[in-house]
């Protein structure tokens, strides 16, 4: 399963900008740096989604930083968002983080209502992005 693909064209509506190659060498830097960068929710046998955690983004802040958080459609409403959510907080929460940051783009209004429904409050744009996305972020409590 593309996640990063099918991610990028229901939050943004197109493929422009779109570098795959991009996406998989960021995720394996961070499964270099800690194998449990990059972890998997299934539903029975079914993968569900994907979360990715980088552990040096934001570290001198105290920020633990999330690049990707997706759950497939057919897996949404049943938890497992929480879960993912939960397992970064408790990740980050031992490597005493202060708060979880992440970006959704304002065209996933779905994604972005989950984030506030979870504590997650837009703290200004992107800078580093080809794209607007909001910056978000989330006190670890």
């Amino acid at each position: 399963m593309d996640y990063r693909r099918e991610g990028w064209l229901s939050s943004h509506g197109t493929m422009e900008h779109f570098n795959g190659y991009d996406f998989l060498r960021a995720a394996l830097a961070h499964s270099a740096y800690d194998s449990g960068a990059v972890l998997m929710v299934m539903h029975g046998d079914a993968a569900a989604g994907i979360l990715e955690l980088d552990f040096e983004k934001g570290a001198d802040e105290g920020v633990g930083a999330i690049p990707f958080y997706y759950l497939d459609p057919a897996h949404r409403c049943h938890g497992s968002g929480i879960q993912l959510l939960g397992q970064a907080i408790s990740v980050y929460r031992a490597l005493g983080r202060r708060c979880l940051r992440l970006r959704c783009a304002p065209e996933n209004e779905r994604a972005y209502r989950f984030y506030c429904r979870n504590g997650f409050v837009k703290i200004g744009m992107a800078e580093d992005s080809v794209v607007p996305l909001y910056l978000m972020e989330r006190p670890i409590d």
